[in-house]
């Protein structure tokens, strides 16, 4: 009788540990203004494979994943992105890569402020950009196993992530918007977490998220109008309030903070640093113990003539296999 209440001891900790795993795993295909997501850097087990597809609609003034701004644009997009995670221990360290890849349509007016008159409109369908991230645990983030899992106490880590855009997305230089934004981007960052709660496992989890970024450029030399666009690398600071109200409901109260990312187009500068602060909240619904449900949705509360102005809902489905 010991032995068997034993073994029912150790699989409801198994099912409680796949279980909070997808709770805690979100997003890593970031945008300007969607940004990765709560918990997105929570580390789980290593050796699990994380399985992702979600959909998100984005409507503003930002050309998708590229960092720049126009006020004269109007974007609507719909997105469909597939995503793949691993996490491994290497050299005792946490480390996780991530394969992303997003496909959908975007539809977009542009307005020239010169030329109100003047209206450009244009349609792009196919692939996004491809985004490979590295992410791995710095400080007070160890390489947990399915067996230690349980028994870690989040408290206050310091992680590390390098995240590169690649310019595989469709893209044509005769239209004024596009899927894909023709340049690399890599975005450094180090994504910080307060903990409060007994273990992963508390049903009362409560976490404070912090992941300050900054994101370098590389031209794009075959923009729209012009010949070469160059472009200042854009500063983030995201931040997350995240709590559980039972194993299988958290909310979070979500944040993105950007500035810099001027551009300067054929020599000329465009005196057009952005600032811009969105804010959204999260659900995550967990249906069993290797399936969830997240929703989020964001929108632009503050902003200067030149930042980010938008909205965005996102719906993930995420499998954890371990």
């Amino acid at each position: 009788m010991v032995s068997m209440h034993v073994t029912e001891i150790k699989s409801s900790i198994r099912t409680n540990i796949v279980v909070f795993c997808t709770l805690l795993l979100c997003s890593n295909a970031t945008y300007a203004e969607i940004g990765d997501g709560p918990r997105a850097y929570f580390p789980p087990p290593i050796d699990t494979n994380v399985f992702t597809v979600f959909g998100m609609k984005v409507e503003g003034n930002s050309m998708l994943n590229s960092g720049i701004v126009n006020p004269g644009l109007e974007l609507d997009v719909d997105l469909v992105i597939a995503q793949y995670t691993r996490t491994m221990s290497i050299n005792d360290r946490y480390v996780s890569f991530t394969v992303v890849q997003p496909t959908g349509d975007l539809t977009s007016t542009i307005t020239l402020p010169n030329a109100p008159d003047f209206q450009n409109q244009t349609k792009s369908d196919g692939l996004g950009d491809t985004q490979l991230l590295l992410s791995m645990g710095l400080y007070n983030l160890p390489p947990l196993t399915k067996e230690t899992y349980a028994s870690y106490k989040p408290e206050f880590a310091i992680g590390g992530l390098a995240r590169l855009t690649l310019p595989t997305g469709e893209y044509d230089e005769n239209k004024s918007a596009n899927l894909g934004a023709n340049r690399y981007s890599l975005q450094l960052g180090a994504p910080i977490t307060f903990g409060f709660g007994y273990s992963f496992l508390d049903p009362h989890l409560t976490t404070f998220d912090l992941v300050p970024s900054v994101t370098f450029f590389g031209d794009n030399d075959e923009p729209f109008g012009a010949d070469t666009i160059s472009q200042d690398p854009l500063y983030k600071l995201e931040a997350h309030l995240t709590h559980n109200f039972n194993p299988a409901i958290w909310t979070s109260l979500d944040g993105i903070y950007a500035y810099g990312g001027e551009t300067e187009t054929d020599g000329v500068s465009g005196d057009n640093k952005q600032r811009s602060l969105n804010m959204g909240a999260t659900l995550g619904v967990q249906f069993s113990k290797s399936l969830g449900l997240k929703l989020s949705y964001g929108k632009t509360i503050d902003r200067n003539d030149d930042g980010v102005d938008g909205e965005f809902a996102r719906l993930m489905l995420v499998y954890t296999q371990l």
